[in-house]
Formats: C-alpha cells, sequence, structure tokens
C-alpha cells in the first residue's frame, strides 16, 4: 500500500468537488484546490522527481514550507514516487537544517522561497543534494521553479508501489539530551493514524477540519488525514488572530480541528471580555474543538463550554513516536469529570503504566508511561540502538510519568526528561546550555522550563557568570541569535544566580524548580 494512494481515488470519484482551502479574512484571501487540481500537480511534480531528478523509491526528499496547498501536493507528491518525505520544522535555524539534511543525504530539497536565505549558506555543504525546487516568486539561479513544472509538468498517473511497512516519512522531533531525532512512520501507521483518528473524532467526507497548526508537526497534519483519505475538506487558516480564525471557523462551515491552548485562550478569553463579537456568526456546523501538545489547563474547558455550551471539548494526549495525538483521548463527556486526565487509549490501542523495572504498576501509583498499537513509529531512522531502547516487546517507552485511576483513566504526571514545551513547541534545554556555555563571561548555565499563562511554558536561564564578569540580558539573546539558535528557543526569563550541580556534576534541576518555578506556579493561580 502507497498512502498517497487517495489523491488519483479521489480525484476519479470527486474531481470538482474542493480539498484544500486556503483562508487568510484580514487580507479578504481565500483559495481552494479541488481533487482533480489536487491530483493533477501530485502527478506534475511525482513525474519531474521520477524522470528529472532520479528520484526512486528508498530516496528520501527534504521538504522546507510553510502551510499552504502546496505544502500538502509536495507531501503527497513524494509519497507517489515511493520516496520518505521529510518535512522540516519551518522554525529551524540554518543549523538545525544542515543537521536533518546530513542525517538523511537527500538527494531534492523542496522549500519555499522565504526560507532560500536560510539554505544558500550551506549549500556548498551538501553535496548529497543535487536538485532545489523553489516554491514561490523569487526563484535563485541555482534552483528550479515549482510554478514552472507545474505550468509545462506531465500529469499522468505516477504511484510506485510500496510495501506496508516501508519507510514513508521521517520526521524530525526534539529530545532533551542531544539533536532533533528522525522518526520514522511507514504507510501502514499513517494509514492507521489516519482510520485512528477518523474514529475518534468523527471525521470523514462531511467535515470541514480546521488546521491552524504547521504541518511538519504530527498534530494538524495527522489530524487532516480523515479528511484526505474520504475526501472531506481541510482548512488551511493562514491568519491565527482570534478574530480572523473564528471568522474563517464559521465562513467554512468548518466542523472542528486541533487548536493549541494559547491560540484557544486566547479566543475564549477575548469573547469573554467583549472584544471578539460572536453573535453574528453561524457555528452551527462546528462540533468539536480538541487540544492538546501540553497540559489543557481546566479553566480553560470551563470557560470554553460556557461560550459555546454546545460545543464538545476534547483533550488529547500523543507524542510523534506513538502516532501523534489521540494515543490516548478524554472525549467531551469526561472533560469536566474527570479533571487533569488524559483520558484512555484511542481506536487500536493500549497503554499501561510500568515501574523503572517494567513491572505494571496498579492505579494511583506513578511510573513511565508505555504505548502499543499499530500507530508506532517504526523506529528512529539510523539509529537501532535509540530504538532498542524505546521500543520493548512491541511497547514504546514515552519518557513520559502518569498514573490510572480505578476507572482506567491516565493522568499525566509530570516529564521524566525536562523537555520545554512552549505553546506545543518542543526545546530541549541541552542545547541552549551547550550554546550559552560558549560565552566567555558565562561559567555555568542551566535551562528550565518556567510557568507562562498562555504558552503555559516559556525558557528560563539561570546563568553563573564567571567572577567580576557583568552581563546584560542583551548580550544573552544576541550570542543566542549570532550562534544560530532559532528564536522561538531563546531564553525568555533570565536570572543570575549560582548553578547546583551534585557530585556526580550533574545540575540539580530540581532545586532550581524549587526556587524559581513553585512560586510562580502557585502565584498564577491565585490570579
Amino acid at each position: 500500500m502507497n498512502f498517497s494512494m487517495f489523491c488519483a481515488l479521489n480525484a476519479s470519484k470527486f474531481p470538482k468537488r474542493e480539498f484544500l482551502i486556503e483562508s487568510y479574512p484580514s487580507r479578504g484571501l481565500r483559495r481552494g484546490i479541488d481533487w482533480k487540481e489536487f491530483n493533477d500537480q501530485t502527478n506534475k511534480l511525482a513525474n519531474y522527481m521520477v524522470k528529472e531528478c532520479g528520484i526512486k523509491k528508498g530516496d528520501i526528499v527534504l521538504q522546507l514550507m510553510m502551510n499552504s496547498t502546496e505544502w500538502y501536493a509536495v507531501y503527497m507528491a513524494i509519497l507517489k514516487t515511493g520516496a520518505t518525505v521529510t518535512p522540516l520544522n519551518f522554525r529551524f535555524a540554518t543549523n538545525d537544517i544542515k543537521y536533518a539534511a546530513d542525517v538523511v543525504k537527500s538527494k531534492v530539497f523542496i522549500l519555499d522561497d522565504a526560507f532560500v536565505p536560510r539554505v544558500e549558506p550551506i549549500i556548498k555543504e551538501m553535496d548529497y543534494l543535487k536538485r532545489y525546487i523553489c516554491v514561490g516568486n523569487n526563484v535563485p539561479s541555482n534552483m528550479i521553479s515549482y510554478t514552472e513544472i507545474m505550468d509545462r509538468g506531465d500529469k499522468s498517473e505516477v504511484l510506485i508501489e510500496t510495501e506496508d511497512d516501508d519507510m514513508a516519512e521521517l520526521m524530525f522531533t526534539s529530545g532533551t539530551t542531544g539533536a532533533p531525532k528522525p522518526v520514522c512512520h511507514t504507510h501502514k501507521t499513517l494509514f492507521y493514524i489516519g482510520i485512528g483518528n477518523g474514529l475518534t473524532f468523527g471525521e470523514g467526507y462531511e467535515s470541514v477540519y480546521i488546521a491552524p497548526h504547521p504541518f511538519y508537526h504530527s498534530g494538524s497534519l495527522f489530524f487532516s488525514f480523515p479528511c484526505y483519505m474520504a475526501a472531506g475538506k481541510v482548512l488551511i487558516t493562514q491568519d491565527l488572530q482570534p478574530q480572523a480564525l473564528i471568522q474563517s471557523i464559521a465562513e467554512e462551515k468548518a466542523t472542528g480541528g486541533w487548536i493549541s491552548v494559547p491560540i484557544w485562550s486566547d479566543i475564549i478569553n477575548m469573547i469573554k471580555a467583549g472584544s471578539i463579537k460572536i453573535d453574528g456568526y453561524d457555528f452551527s456546523n462546528l462540533r468539536y474543538i480538541a487540544m492538546g501538545a501540553q497540559p489543557v489547563p481546566s479553566i480553560l474547558l470551563e470557560d470554553s463550554k460556557k461560550v459555546f455550551p454546545g460545543l464538545k471539548m476534547i483533550n488529547t494526549y500523543g507524542i510523534t513516536e506513538g502516532g501523534g495525538g489521540n494515543t490516548i483521548t478524554l472525549y467531551d463527556e469526561d472533560v469536566l469529570k474527570k479533571s487533569g486526565a488524559i483520558g484512555q487509549p484511542g481506536p487500536f490501542m493500549e497503554a499501561k503504566i510500568v515501574d523503572d523495572k517494567g513491572k505494571t504498576l496498579p492505579p494511583g501509583k506513578v511510573g513511565e508511561l508505555l504505548l502499543k498499537g499499530p500507530r508506532l513509529m517504526k523506529e528512529y531512522a539510523y539509529n537501532p540502538e535509540m530504538t532498542a531502547r524505546t521500543i520493548t516487546d512491541g511497547w514504546l517507552h514515552t519518557g513520559d510519568l502518569a498514573y490510572t485511576d480505578e476507572d482506567g483513566f491516565f493522568f499525566f504526571a509530570d516529564r521524566s526528561k525536562d523537555l520545554i514545551i512552549r505553546g506545543g513547541e518542543n526545546i530541549f534545554p541541552a542545547e541552549i546550555e551547550n550554546i550559552l556555555r560558549k560565552h566567555p563571561k558565562i561559567q555555568d548555565i542551566a535551562a528550565i522550563g518556567y510557568p507562562h499563562p498562555r504558552l503555559v511554558e516559556i525558557t528560563m536561564v539561570i546563568i553563573q557568570l564567571k567572577p567580576g564578569e557583568i552581563m546584560k540580558e542583551e548580550e544573552v539573546i544576541e550570542f543566542c541569535k549570532e550562534k544560530g539558535l532559532a528564536k522561538y528557543k531563546w531564553p525568555e526569563k533570565i536570572v543570575y544566580a549560582n548553578v547546583p550541580r551534585n557530585p556526580a556534576g550533574k545540575i540539580e534541576k530540581p532545586k532550581l524548580r524549587e526556587i524559581y518555578v513553585k512560586p510562580a506556579k502557585e502565584a498564577m493561580e491565585k490570579e
């Protein structure tokens, strides 16, 4: 099975039915594409990659683009060739892009023209890359125009047969102790992800799925698969300002979608404050809103119910390795009754809590959360040792600490690692620490997550200066910028103090959290 097969299937059945919609209300822009147009675009690009670039089954193609109808077409076109698609985080700095490219040794790189300035400085260092295809109006002379391929391309059908277990996608996910890891999903796991999400949300032909978040993330992309498979519609919201997003949802008659905590919180708070008037909008088609990727405050769920009385609120848990969100789901009927829960395993999935010896723990006991089912990744590509540590006897070790109650509901306890999740985006402290430790004025450094009312967590750094040194916060940020650290990873709270370490030399982050994080959380809860 090749997961891209639904392009031709749906185009043959519903050629004029709209599939992808780009909505940008604040600019008065709307762009839609039907199934025939979409399938033609995927074929033109797939034919070009096969005939002109020599792409074949087993090759890897890099993708660095903002959300758009072209993003989806490029993703499926790569799968049509039998190659593996590797969508990169558009927040990646030049160093991150180079790292990912070195790992996969891709032959072809497809990118938006906005990312050319990040890629051009490293082109000479990536001699394994033979072709660059650029999407947009500003195409450098050393790259191929995507528009020209669309204008003159061969739209004859392409679908290279693949095995269920063949590598379909490599999705780089961040950890806490090193560089991003390439998570391998197969054509079979993508299929089960799509079916599982469809069963969870009731998505299909009649759905208009809201996709406000980056497709490189397993959230919006994986949640959109039921509509892709069943010929529903995917609403790509280009404007995330609360007023514009609400307008898109109403005008396009959206049925539901996954929206991050910060964005949905902004919407609800502005409606409560009267900044957004919803009386003139028709939300009769909107059935549910799902949230996840970070802890969901109970007050937000309660307020959502008051603002939209008939709207179902769903809390989802998942990690990229486990097939994204909805691996564990808390349905609307339980979101207020089971405050703090992440839910129960979704379709096809199993979960359990174990101690450090792998023994299943009884309700109320905190241990590591393990997952099992057909949505799990195949492996960490090129890293059999890490794969073997992560998947044992078919169970995926999430690295997250959790517990169950007597009713079988799972509750998230804490992260066994030091991962910072800023607005749903993973940040690993070691990268920040390794960069700032190089500054001549800094003797020691620790990075931790600091509570934030909207983003849930931001990066805080505790800097221990060398004797006699004075350092301004602006110097810290400038150094991060100079070293190529992506902006969303920059420290947003900086303090100067001693960094405690234990006798083994490890930073005692629990002490730092007790000093800085605990009082901040308590103060925030009183507000």
